[in-house]
């Protein structure tokens, strides 16, 4: 990824501090409402700077969705119809990007990285005004959609927490900007040093000759290999958004501690679950749901989130196994494990959450010669 790049690393960590800077001073000569158009300049530039083209896609993007957005209920007939049409609408540059890859002929217009999570954040703001009734000012919505740290590949931010974080960043303290700089330093360690070392390791197990020691070996390293890679990228957004007074939500909340496969996906991945959560518990009106409707919300949730990751059989192959986990976890009333467990219980069950996951993993980091490979390990005596 770019953002691994020296000179665009060194290029995000000078505006993350410039903004800081500017904002402190904000704060004490003039409003920080000025100071926020500024920031959509700098976004814009950083983004630029890497590619031009996708600066002009990310610039149209947001303007046409915050038309969409703020479109939602002047519609006072079939307003469900045209609240469900504005996230479809928001959605087409995803979809699009998921059909070009089935369909490599169509033309890629623009450069899109990142429209994923974007997306999910520009549907978030059709949910915001929908439901609040609130019109969604254009600064304050472009700081959202084009806020740098996050670009790429989230954390997903939700527009009532960065405007209510815009609007009152902290304060940056000397504390502060040591925690910060250390998460930093820690993210970069992972994604460059770590990632390197275990990515030569699983290329190995992956080449393997096919066995069921190996093939284990390989999902284990593929399980860290994975978490190496998000929560690395998780620590440089959340330090450099700390840089800058704005707060980012943490995407993982100790998942080897989790004791079932339900609540692994509370902990892995926290800010694309909750939003999947959020949203999908919005449209059913919180109602209580039986077991036989959380099976059937958990495998579907399960099934698109493997849609959303890439159109191809091993990514809806991926959800579906994680769909069946959670459903039969659900029908069997084992998605907590109570505090009074014992130990060794406990350790069983966060040790089968955490192997079960491992087998997920492959599917994320090995590509379709090297997964065939170890799946046949699997079967191979």
């Amino acid at each position: 990824m770019w953002f691994l790049e020296a000179d665009v690393a060194l290029r995000f960590l000078g505006a993350a501090l410039l903004w800081a800077a500017a904002s402190a001073l904000a704060r004490r000569f003039w409003s920080q409402a000025k100071l926020d158009r500024f920031l959509i300049v700098l976004d814009l530039a950083l983004i630029a700077y890497v590619s031009e083209w996708l600066a002009v896609f990310y610039a149209a993007y947001t303007l046409a969705t915050w038309l969409i957005v703020n479109a939602v209920n002047r519609f006072r007939r079939a307003k469900s119809f045209f609240f469900v049409l504005s996230c479809l609408v928001c959605a087409l540059p995803f979809f699009y990007l998921r059909v070009q890859e089935l369909m490599p002929e169509l033309p890629m217009l623009f450069a899109m990285t990142g429209i994923a999570y974007n997306m999910l954040k520009a549907v978030d703001a059709v949910y915001y005004v929908h439901y609040t009734g609130e019109r969604v000012p254009l600064v304050t919505y472009a700081n959202y959609m084009l806020f740098f740290p996050v670009i790429t590949a989230g954390p997903i931010l939700r527009y009532r927490d960065f405007s209510a974080s815009l609007n009152r960043p902290s304060p940056i303290t000397g504390e502060s900007l040591t925690r910060d700089f250390k998460r930093l330093i820690r993210g970069y360690f992972k994604k460059i040093v770590v990632m390197a070392l275990v990515t030569e390791l699983l290329d190995k197990l992956a080449a393997a000759s096919p066995r069921p020691w190996w093939s284990l070996a390989a999902c284990l390293v593929s399980y860290f290999l994975f978490w190496l890679d998000m929560s690395g990228y998780a620590d440089i957004a959340i330090a450099l958004g700390g840089f800058m007074g704005l707060k980012v939500p943490e995407n993982f909340k100790k998942p080897l501690k989790a004791a079932s496969f339900t609540q692994f996906w509370r902990n892995w991945h926290v800010s694309l679950t909750d939003w999947i959560r959020e949203h999908i518990f919005v449209v059913l009106n919180g109602k209580r749901l039986t077991k036989y409707q959380g099976a059937l919300i958990g495998f579907g949730t399960m099934a698109v989130m493997g849609l959303w990751h890439g159109f191809s059989l091993q990514f809806i192959v991926e959800g579906v196994f994680n769909g069946t986990i959670l459903a039969v976890e659900n029908l069997a009333g084992i998605t907590t494990v109570s505090r009074r467990a014992k130990k060794p219980y406990l350790y069983f069950r966060r040790a089968v959450t955490a192997l079960i996951f491992s087998f997920t993993a492959i599917f994320y980091t090995l590509d379709a010669q090297q997964l065939a490979n170890v799946l046949r390990g699997f079967v191979t005596l």
